[in-house]
């Protein structure tokens, strides 16, 4: 179904499984398509990472003294854009098949991967022995939280950061009017999907919730793609923010 305006939860049960099926159609010539989709093109997969990553990467800053959680990490996409040394990466996912991909490519030692979904995170870090961070991806996960489980999701994340932190948001949103697939079956994916497209305006209302109103400022903020032949949807597109703490 494609649900307009209306605010309508979907199965998180339902997201689980896709993933896990889309964990199965990995393939080394094109690993990015098992969170970036577009399984038939595999050249807009690699343009649309790295135009993303060309973006974004000079706005955080990498160095160091960076601590970066990577939130819904996948097989750890942004793990092999990270090309500085820092001080630690972790990324989380809540999908097992995802995060054994990711460990299994793994070569650098001071990145880590754990299994957990975005509102268990701290305790995803506590028990793996980890602190706080200061530099914080979520790109391409509120999309699959219910509008109930948003913002305490988000409020778990302020939880793990440092007093001075950065965050990196991408998102793709809505731009006329929110749109919910439920159930959706996708001829591209050969397979049913769940997802929430919120517009600009219902997402800046949770972020303000969980880190403006918690010290947090937009540094930026605008649409990722100006390339027409990266923007293929006609209702919706990438997003970004980001946020810092000082």
């Amino acid at each position: 179904m494609r649900i307009k305006q209306q605010i309508t939860d979907i199965d998180y049960t339902q997201t689980r499984n896709f993933f896990s099926k889309r964990a199965g159609k990995y393939q080394v010539n094109n690993p990015y398509s098992v969170t970036m989709y577009q399984d038939n093109h595999p050249e807009l997969v690699g343009e649309r990472n790295k135009t993303e990553i060309e973006k974004l990467c000079p706005k955080l800053h990498f160095s160091k003294n960076s601590r970066i959680v990577d939130v819904a990490c996948g097989i750890g996409r942004w793990a092999d854009a990270i090309n500085v040394e820092v001080e630690e990466y972790c990324g989380v996912d809540f999908s097992g098949e995802l995060i054994r991909i990711a460990n299994q490519r793994n070569e650098k030692k001071n990145f880590f991967f754990y299994e957990g979904g975005i509102s268990e995170i701290e305790e995803v870090l506590r028990k793996n022995k980890r602190g706080r961070y200061n530099t914080v991806l979520m790109v391409g996960i509120l999309m699959y939280l219910n509008d109930g489980d948003l913002l305490r999701s988000l409020r778990a994340v302020e939880n793990i950061c440092e007093k001075e932190a950065v965050l990196c948001i991408r998102e793709p949103i809505g731009i006329y009017e929110r749109l919910t697939l439920k159930d959706f079956f996708s001829e591209e994916l050969q397979d049913n999907y769940n997802a929430i497209y919120r517009t600009r305006e219902e997402l800046h209302t949770f972020l303000d919730e969980a880190f403006l109103q918690k010290g947090f400022y937009v540094m930026e903020e605008g649409f990722l793609f100006d390339e027409d032949i990266l923007n293929n949807r006609k209702e919706t597109a990438q997003y970004y923010y980001v946020i810092e703490r000082k």
